[in-house]
């Protein structure tokens, strides 16, 4: 409940707005409106306060707003009330109005409004599909929300996206679910809009992308057979089984695939249907894969199938193929034995035989044997039934004979999906009164060949007659007996139906009798036949006959006369009604000899004949109905193998009794004659019948029958009959066309397939003829034979022995085994060709590379001709370089274009390398290429170091850092050429064995000096240049990267620490590595940390890829407290090379530094010096001008030595520093004496300007070394340099020459100090002062530069720094505990006067005047630092308590950026100076310069309009300068008269006017030497050389702050012509002449 009132409040604060106790409604806002309308809402008004309330309103202005007529309101505290407002619209537009409300406290006001509809629709900005396949489809859901009022909306889309449902009504706050579908058609990107229509012509849009792909699909694994993409070999299948294989198709693509599979159809081959894939379509998502199974039902046994599936992707024309194998195991049944010979047996007795059927495959099959035991004497234990595989049935044959005659049954055994077996019995029976002739098996035998003789159509007392007489002999007809034809056609040729010939003696005119429906109360039905006797004796015919048959033949014997024939009439007797009767009527046919066996002999006798007539016939009444049929048939398609036209085939089926009662078949005749079913007719109880259907045509073509089947007089079934009459029929490529090969080189040989498809039913054999004519082609095989429905592949190979085009005509035949020859032919064609080879280019440049590097170009070979080229490419073989090629040998195609990689390694440095590669085509070489190169190192050196943070490196100069970390040595090893030891291993390789030392000959020391304890971290950036052509990749490799013991490589006795520390912690390089391309710089910064005592060494391998190994030696020193290290940098020093004999050598200087925290005093012992000049016959060779001295902390002592030489050699002298506090260290120094022409001041190779800018630098100089070369004693030089502001703030810049003592002296630098705003820059004069002594000068002067924001921010914490001290000072804290305020007035004076009581004992700090508060910050009240009445001692202590004065920091000055600037020269002694001394400002009182003035000589009229040109305008423009005027005006008010000191005192005024009006008008050649007045002229020529100077340095000045632009174009400036007096120079000579 607490929690909904909460709500409820919340709910009203949101919806109300409160005034002065009056809580109203805020606004009324009408959304859904429509003009003509009417709508109401109520403005409601609670009283909050405790008050009673009297308000008043006032109605809308707007008259579509209207309210009830306003009266006053009376609001008790917490009553509510309610003014309805009522909203009529006419337009559709927007509506605001308000209703005033009046209290005595004020007004309010409540907004009315109607606002016009606002759609509101939310659905996403954008949908990516990503990738789908072409020709599929990919779809997103989204649902599309309306947060208005109702609306119609409808879609624009592009194809291939569809929107759906692409238009509706969306209702108030309703929503809809909307389907995008992208299908895209080809494989591009899409990116489209569908634009949404809503509300009043609004709309939105959202972003619609998607990516179309082909799907790529791979079929099967790679099989041996190119042609096809996967082989499917089900191997053996048997007859009426099945067999599975699979194959995978694997989508490898990022889309989904669909994939469709169908079978190729060509010819009649697609009748044998028998690979089934049941799916024809398959959908593949992305990176997956499928097996596609494909199963093998074999329909016609004894066969190989051979068939092929195609799969195609949807949106590719591509297509992969699956070949398919089987073969169809056919049943094995077989009978033994094949003849039974019962023996004599009696009539009316039993004689039985077994015999076995056996299925020897692995096939199920069915068999029936063609007897029945009902009519026959012969009988059979089980007629039909199935054989299981590998299964072998027993089966028991009876005779039972009814009369003495011989009998003889060829039994037909139809076997299921196999051709008929037959069983020969032979019998004979007696009786007592009668003993026909005995038949045995061989009697069967010497039948069969009496046939083949001709003498079986004889009686036998003929046959004995015949066979002696020779005449009668020659006549026979042979014969040929029913065992020598097919079975099939055995079975068939019973009825005369058969093609083949064969010897007929005996024939029944009807195979069968069908005597339809017969009422049971008619009782004899009969039909007639006709028996013929085709034999040339007297036959006798004896049937069957059994007294219970429904069926009798009479007569039931008689005899036919030779050649002639008799009719038997068959009666049926129906014994039952209802019933479906068929029989097989049985008689014997035989000479009449044969009764008895008294007339016949061995060689005379003749087996019997058996005639059989199958009898049917039905007892059904008209009005009764016939069984229900119930059968089972195995299939409803019969397709006969393939034959030729004009040869039967045979096919069986099965139709099987499942049904309790009888069945009668009949087939319907094929009207046309192709199809002959036997039996035609049959009725069968509970067992199965075997069809047989023979299919004769002699048209190639296919044919389709549909064989009716009559069950049971009403019942029908139909069968299709599928055959074709094959020829040989094969498919080959381009049919009538020229099989094209490709031009071949001469003496080449090219291959090419050629693919023959049998598209038959029928195996055919393909031979080629051969032809003689030609061997340029051949064929391999020669013959084959081509299974039905595959394809066999020709290689046809093509050398040619000419340049000439060729032409063959190759014929081949097709044929099958009994069918006549297909003649067809091939044409191929071909060129030779002579092969040639260019090379585009033929000459490549690899400019210059890396020794041992590869590089590698691509060039094109090309064949111009149009038959392939068989190459061989050589390389000749160089010293200095290899070339190495991407392939040596191959075969070009005619007009083709191959690209070939070069590869070209340098061995050694060398340059110009050529390297010829030769071209070899069939033994003919030619040059192809020519390689040229040259071979390089990378070449890396170091060009700038300077420090990076405050302290004392920041202050050494540039040449000692250099010195200290060895960048002279450095550079000389990287210049030289690297050792093959040190190419052997790449950066990634170079390892060693632990505690090994590595052989690397560069080894240079990399100092960092010295540092206090826990001072900051020394760091040192050094930029390394590329100075090579090729890219340069460096890594620095520490003891971990190498493996290395770095206590092997302490220097244990130097050490200042006894505990070991690893010094890989104090040493670090970043970047490690890098790559610098040719030109390029890279910045490396060194780091060595100060945080233990002692001196620290880490060995690190610089290893350039290809190039140097360095090691460098980093060592780095930490000292203690008031610990004194003197710093050598090296212990051995060159004196620069002095000319033997000279009179006055220079002085040189040795640096000292010292590199403590404290002074450091030195002494320089003399007695090697001595002893040197001892060895000198007492001549002082080297000697030592100050041997002691004092250096401050960080400096620098220059201890002055003077080199005077004897010989010219290089002396070396061991010379000993001892160090107060500190041990004696020992140099060397190395001096050379040298002939006048070869004395050479030694300059070091330190860059003289910044390579790259530090990422704090304030300011940059232009040049960071001066050097002066030679200047006389005397003498004072100048340079200028240009200090430029690099920063975005102002900067001081101040310039300390007082580095040394020697540098003070001698070096001066103006301005000494000033400001440079932002990017601006100021010149920079450097002057040597005057020297009387000869020295060699290598001073450091340092320049300060200051950010002026950080100086005044410093100077505004010190200030702040300062008031805070002066605060505290005067500032004091009262302790006491803070009282309890009284409650009266009487116990506040109480309380005071004992607070007073208290404050005598406290004594009050002086009053002192309290310091300025910075920033003009208003001082604190005067009540926080003393006590009042109104507040105790306790209340100022427990306020000091809550606010206590914070300690303030001293701030440290803002560090200053030091630029170092190198001051070289030396100063020769003025009497062996050979330059021009005239150049040179020498002051007059330091010597008499009379003597050292040079020759004056004559001045041209050039040079004397130069100089009057010049001194003219700046007389004219002196002239015309206001300030020069007020200046002169002036000139008396100052207290030293200007150019006083050039007027000399005995002058003559008139004489010195006489004297320049003569020099006017003549010129006269003034001799220096012979001037009155000497030291006049000099300080003449020194104003002049001063004004020149400055007026120079401001031109300069004004030019770097581009003031003035040199090269701008002159100006004239044209003025009246004007002739200047002869004699005399014009003042006004225009400055365009000074150009």
């Amino acid at each position: 409940n607490e929690y909904k009132s909460y709500l409820r409040c919340i709910r009203m604060a949101t919806l109300h707005e409160s005034y002065k106790g009056i809580l109203s409604t805020k606004q009324i806002t009408w959304h859904k409106w429509k003009p003509g309308g009417e709508y109401t809402k109520v403005i409601k008004i609670k009283n909050v306060d405790t008050k009673t309330k009297l308000i008043k309103y006032k109605t809308p202005q707007n008259r579509c707003f209207s309210t009830k007529y306003p009266e006053p309101i009376t609001l008790v505290s917490g009553n509510t009330a309610s003014i309805p407002i009522t909203f009529r619209p006419l337009e559709k537009e927007l509506y605001e109005d308000e209703v005033e409300f009046y209290t005595k406290t004020g007004r309010f006001s409540v907004n009315v409004q109607a606002v016009l509809p606002q759609y509101s629709l939310e659905f996403p900005q954008n949908i990516n599909f990503s990738s789908s396949g072409v020709h599929q489809s990919v779809s997103k859901r989204f649902t599309l929300i309306n947060r208005s009022i109702e609306t119609y909306f409808k879609w624009s889309f592009d194809s291939p996206f569809i929107v759906e449902p692409n238009m509706g009504l969306l209702p108030e706050k309703g929503d809809c679910d909307v389907i995008i579908t992208f299908s895209p058609h080809h494989a591009l990107a899409y990116d489209s809009k569908a634009i949404l229509s809503y509300g009043n012509g609004e709309y939105k849009e959202v972003h619609l992308s998607g990516l179309g792909k082909h799907p790529f699909v791979i079929v099967g694994d790679t099989p041996e057979d190119e042609e096809v993409d996967e082989v499917l070999d089900f191997g053996n299948v048997c007859i009426g089984k099945s067999a599975t294989r699979t194959f995978p198709i694997r989508n490898v693509s990022g889309v989904d695939a669909r994939v469709f599979i169908s079978r190729e159809r060509n010819g009649t081959a697609s009748l044998d249907e028998v690979f089934y894939c049941k799916r024809k379509e398959f959908y593949i998502p992305s990176n997956t894969d499928i097996d596609v199974k494909v199963e093998f039902i074999p329909s016609i046994e004894d066969k190989d199938y051979i068939d092929y599936f195609t799969v195609t992707t949807e949106g590719l024309p591509s297509q992969s193929f699956v070949k398919c194998l089987g073969y169809s195991v056919p049943p094995e049944v077989s009978l033994s034995p094949t003849v039974i010979s019962f023996k004599y047996t009696e009539v009316g007795k039993q004689t039985s035989h077994f015999i076995n059927l056996r299925n020897g495959s692995e096939a199920e099959t069915s068999y029936q044997i063609l007897l029945d035991g009902s009519e026959s004497v012969f009988s059979v234990e089980k007629p039909c039934g199935y054989l299981k595989p590998l299964e072998e049935v027993q089966l028991l044959v009876t005779f039972t004979p009814h009369r003495p005659i011989p009998h003889h049954r060829r039994v037909t055994i139809l076997v299921h999906r196999q051709e008929p077996l037959f069983l020969d019995l032979m019998a004979s029976a007696f009786s007592e009164d009668l003993r026909p002739a005995r038949l045995s098996a061989e009697s069967l035998v010497w039948v069969r060949e009496k046939i083949h003789k001709g003498l079986s159509m004889y009686p036998p007392e003929l046959q004995q007659i015949i066979a002696t007489t020779p005449d009668d002999t020659t006549k026979l007809v042979p014969g040929v007996s029913v065992a020598n034809i097919p079975a099939p056609s055995q079975y068939f040729g019973l009825c005369q139906l058969a093609d083949e010939q064969f010897t007929m003696h005996v024939s029944v005119d009807l195979e069968s009798l069908n005597f339809g429906k017969c009422p049971v109360y008619q009782h004899v039905h009969h039909k007639n036949i006709t028996v013929t006797n085709h034999t040339k004796g007297r036959v006798t015919v004896v049937w069957n006959d059994r007294q219970d048959s429904p069926f009798t033949v009479l007569p039931t014997e008689i005899d036919i006369q030779p050649l002639k024939s008799a009719s038997f009439r068959v009666n049926f007797s129906p014994q039952k009604p209802n019933q479906f009767y068929g029989v097989s009527l049985e008689c014997s046919c035989f000479f009449k000899e044969l009764r008895d066996a008294r007339l016949v002999s061995d060689e005379t006798i003749s087996s019997p004949w058996t005639l059989t007539v199958y009898c049917s016939a039905e007892t059904f009444d008209m009005d009764q109905e016939p069984f229900l049929p119930r059968i089972y048939t195995d299939t409803s398609q019969v397709l006969f193998p393939p034959c030729l036209p004009d040869q039967p085939v045979y096919r069986t089926f099965v139709l099987q009794n499942t049904g309790t009662t009888p069945i009668h078949y009949k087939f319907e005749e094929d009207p046309m004659g192709l199809f002959c079913v036997k039996p035609m007719s049959g009725v069968i109880q509970d067992t199965l019948a075997i069809i047989m259907v023979r299919f004769l045509a002699n048209q190639a073509k296919m044919y389709r029958y549909q064989l009716a089947c009559i069950l049971n007089t009403k019942h029908k079934i139909v069968f299709t009959l599928l055959a074709s009459v094959e020829t040989p029929t094969v498919i080959t490529p381009n049919p009538g066309s020229t099989l094209h090969f490709t031009p071949q080189a001469v003496g080449s040989f090219t291959t090419q397939n050629y693919c023959v498809q049998n598209t038959s039913r029928l195996p055919l054999s393909l031979e080629w003829k051969t032809l003689p004519t030609d061997d340029s082609f051949d064929i391999s095989p020669m013959s084959s034979v081509i299974k039905p429905n595959n394809k066999e592949v020709f290689e046809v190979t093509f050398c040619p022995k000419e340049d000439k085009l060729y032409r063959w005509t190759r014929p081949f035949s097709v044929h099958h085994e009994a069918s006549q020859r297909e003649k067809l032919s091939v044409t191929f064609s071909g060129k030779g060709n002579y092969p040639t080879l260019t090379c585009t280019p033929d000459e490549i440049d690899f400019s210059i590379a890396v020794v041992g590097r590869e590089s590698k170009k691509t060039v094109s070979l090309i064949n111009p001709n149009s038959c392939d080229a068989p190459y061989s490419l050589l390389i000749e073989e160089t010293r200095n370089c290899v070339a190495i090629l991407s392939k040596t040998s191959g075969i070009l195609a005619g007009y083709g274009r191959e690209e070939l990689q070069v590869s070209f390694i340098p061995i050694e440095e060398a340059t110009d390398c050529v390297i010829k590669i030769y071209c070899q085509l069939y033994h003919k070489s030619s040059l192809l290429l020519t390689v040229r190169g040259s071979g390089t190192y990378p070449k890396l050196s170091f060009v700038d170091i300077r420090s990076l943070v405050p302290g004392t490196l920041s202050t050494a100069s540039k040449k000692r850092l250099w010195d200290l970390f060895s960048l002279d040595l450095l550079n000389k090893y990287l210049k030289d050429i690297p050792e093959p030891k040190e190419l052997r291993h790449l950066m990634e390789t170079r390892s060693n064995a632990r505690n090994k030392s590595v052989k690397t000959k560069a080894l240079a020391a990399v100092d960092f000096g010295s540092n206090s304890l826990s001072s900051q971290s020394s760091k040192v950036m050094v930029v390394l240049q590329n100075t090579g052509n090729v890219s340069a990749s460096f890594r620095f490799l520490f003891p971990e990267d190498l493996n290395l013991d770095i206590v092997t490589w302490a220097e244990s006795e130097e050490s200042y620490a006894e505990d070991y520390v690893d010094p890989s912690e104090c040493f670090s390089i970043e970047p490690r590595e890098g790559t610098i391309e040719p030109g390029k710089k890279q910045s490396l910064i060194f780091t060595y940390k100060h945080h233990t005592a002692g001196r620290n060494e880490l060995p690190i391998l610089l290893k350039v890829l290809q190039g140097r190994e360095l090691f460098l030696q980093m060592r780095g020193v930490t000292l203690a407290n008031n610990k004194v290290y003197p710093q050598f940098a090296h212990f051995s020093h060159t004196l620069n090379p002095i000319r033997i004999g000279s009179v006055n050598p220079p002085i040189q200087y040795y640096e000292l530094y010292n590199g403590s925290e404290c002074s450091m005093s030195y002494e320089v012992l003399t007695d090697s010096l001595d002893q040197l000049t001892r060895d000198n016959h007492n001549c002082q060779i080297l000697s030592c001008l100050l041997p002691i001295g004092r250096v401050q902390p960080h400096s620098v002592a220059q201890i002055p030595f003077v080199f005077s030489p004897l010989e010219a050699k290089i002396y070396a002298v061991d010379i000993k520093i001892m160090v107060l506090g500190d041990k004696t260290y020992t140099i060397t120094l190395f001096g050379e004496g040298v002939r006048e022409c070869s004395e050479a001041r030694m300059v070091t190779n330190i860059p003289v300007k910044q390579a790259i800018l530090l990422p704090n630098q304030l300011a940059v100089l232009s040049h960071e070394a001066v050097d002066f070369d030679a200047i006389p004693t005397f003498a004072s030089a100048e340079k200028i340099i240009f200090l430029t502001n690099t920063s975005n703030e102002n900067v001081t810049f101040r310039w300390n020459t007082a580095t040394t003592a020697i540098s003070n002296e001698m070096v001066s630098v103006a301005p000494q100090t000033g400001m440079l705003h932002p990017k601006s820059s100021t010149l920079i004069q450097v002057r040597v002062k005057p020297t009387p002594a000869p020295a060699i000068m290598d001073l450091d002067v340092i320049c300060e530069i200051t950010d002026n924001s950080k100086e005044e921010d410093y100077h505004m914490k010190v200030a702040k720094y300062r008031h805070h001290l002066e605060e505290s000072r005067v500032t004091f804290t009262i302790t006491e505990d803070r009282q309890k305020s009284p409650a009266t007035p009487g116990e506040l004076m109480d309380s005071w006067k004992s607070a007073s009581t208290l404050n005598k004992y406290h004594t009050l700090p002086p009053i002192q005047a309290v310091a300025p508060a910075p920033l003009d910050r208003p001082l604190k009240s005067p009540r926080e630092y003393c006590c009042s009445r109104t507040r105790k001692h306790g209340e100022v202590q427990d306020r000091k308590k809550k606010a206590p004065i914070t300690e303030e920091v001293k701030p440290t000055p803002p560090q200053p950026f030091y630029l170092h600037l190198r001051v070289t020269g030396q100063i020769k002694d003025i009497q062996e100076f050979c330059g021009d001394i005239s150049t040179y400002t020498i002051p007059y009182t330091a010597i008499d310069m009379a003597e050292f003035v040079a020759p004056i000589r004559e001045v041209d009229s050039s040079e004397n309009n130069v100089v009057t040109g010049v001194l003219g305008n700046i007389l004219k423009s002196l002239l015309e300068d206001v300030d020069i005027h007020d200046a002169i005006r002036n000139l008396e008010k100052e207290p030293i008269p200007y150019f006083l000191q050039l007027q000399p005192d005995s002058v003559d005024t008139s004489t010195q006017e006489e004297a320049t009006e003569e020099t006017s008008e003549i010129p006269v050649k003034v001799d220096p030497t012979k001037d009155a007045h000497p030291e006049v002229n000099r300080k003449i020529a020194s104003v002049i050389a001063d004004i020149l100077d400055e007026t120079l340095g401001n031109i300069l000045q004004e030019s770097t702050q581009k003031e003035l632009v040199l090269t701008a174009r002159p100006r004239t400036i044209a003025l009246p012509p004007r002739t200047p007096p002869s004699g005399k120079m014009s003042l006004l000579t225009p400055f365009s002449t000074l150009t």
